[in-house]
């Protein structure tokens, strides 16, 4: 999970609620060229952008919070005002009228901005569970914060961790192999990926592994150490 976005998100909404359109645009923005799709965001956004009249802006943040969450109530009234102001007053009764019909989150499924809040509670449970000598219990916490960010490969890799930590390691290669199918230049469980296999007699295959990380980053000192474990093997 992507701390420093998470922090400019909540940042910025603490901005916005105290009326410091200045500050909460720019770390909403921040957000936004970071990669980071939350319909809140990109509603406030919207906000901030029809205070000073910019409408085609304005318009085009909206469009983005109601495309993220279709049920987003706020999102499609500011969208039905803003086209209103534009002339575009066909579009904006349409807009208005889906505004009736929606709630401010559809029933039963969370906000994206609320499941990575959620999962990073679980992940910290999960983190002091784990150091604390019962990496069972924070297997557990590991796993429901994967439920609702399944592509956090972070949390994927301290899950592999804790699975290692108690004996379980076909577990936690399984887990490592899942996030190099995602993404096979995550180094960090790419040499992971190695030390569980040689845990588990399988040198020639660790030996792949940690030399696949040194051709990408031939200073990588953990890769380089462990490199010497085989050759001295």
């Amino acid at each position: 999970m992507n701390e420093a976005i998470w922090q400019q998100v909540v940042l910025g909404k603490g901005f916005f609620e105290k009326n410091q359109y200045y500050e909460a645009e720019d770390c909403l923005r921040k957000v936004v060229e970071a990669g980071g799709r939350y319909a809140d965001v990109f509603f406030m956004l919207g906000m901030m952008a029809h205070e000073r009249q910019t409408l085609e802006e304005a318009k085009g943040f909206f469009e983005s919070a109601v495309e993220l969450n279709s049920s987003y109530a706020d999102a499609w009234l500011g969208l039905s005002l803003t086209l209103g102001e534009m002339g575009l007053y066909e579009e904006a009764r349409e807009a208005q009228e889906k505004a009736r019909h929606a709630r401010l989150s559809p029933a039963g499924e969370l906000d994206a901005y609320v499941k990575q809040k959620v999962a990073n509670r679980y992940l910290e449970i999960g983190e002091i569970l784990t150091a604390a000598g019962w990496p069972g219990k924070g297997v557990a916490e590991y796993r429901r914060a994967l439920e609702l960010c399944p592509e956090f490969v972070d949390i994927r890799l301290k899950l592999a961790n804790a699975h290692m930590e108690g004996g379980e390691k076909e577990e936690a290669l399984g887990q490592l192999s899942h996030i190099l199918q995602m993404q096979p230049d995550y180094l960090p469980a790419r040499v992971r990926y190695g030390w569980v296999l040689y845990s588990l007699d399988r040198p020639a295959e660790a030996k792949v592994a940690w030399e696949y990380v040194l051709q990408r980053d031939p200073s990588h000192r953990v890769a380089r150490m462990y490199m010497n474990l085989i050759e001295k093997r």
